[in-house]
């Protein structure tokens, strides 16, 4: 099974998010001496930004200037995201024996596999596929077809 380069160019965009996120975190607490309530909008937003852009540039490789409605959709499914994670951790603590940090890690890869790429999937499609004018955005995947077929 090979897994889709979208979603592991994903993949590593949340990687990078969640590690500016908690690099944010620390540098606003221990260097500016911020109180982490106080530092955790600010790490959240740059956390949520660089998703955003990761995303539609670097893992679906959308070059629209669509920002404004593509990031309402975005925004909207990050609600419903927050909200999935916030039930599957309480799910997972409250019905089985996982420990709480593995519970964390858990329900926010099957909300991300099952909910946020597939919904990030339809908001970062080009015109063009939807469109039906071209089945792959990544440019990589039509030589992988083509020795496929061959």
């Amino acid at each position: 099974m090979r897994l889709s380069p979208t979603l592991v160019r994903s993949a590593l965009v949340g990687l990078v998010a969640t590690a500016a996120d908690v690099g944010c975190l620390f540098v606003l607490v221990h260097g500016l001496g911020w109180t982490a309530v106080q530092a955790n909008v600010p790490a959240l937003t740059l956390g949520v930004t660089l998703q955003f852009f990761g995303n539609k540039i670097f893992a679906f490789r959308d070059r629209s200037r669509d920002y404004l409605r593509k990031g309402s959709l975005f925004l909207l499914v990050e609600v419903g995201t927050f909200v999935l994670n916030a039930f599957a951790f309480h799910q997972l603590v409250t019905l089985t024996p996982v420990p709480y940090a593995l519970a964390r890690g858990i329900g926010t890869l099957v909300v991300y596999l099952a909910f946020s790429y597939p919904l990030w999937k339809r908001i970062f499609r080009s015109p063009a596929v939807r469109a039906g004018r071209d089945v792959c955005q990544d440019p990589v995947e039509p030589e992988l077809r083509k020795s496929r077929v061959a």
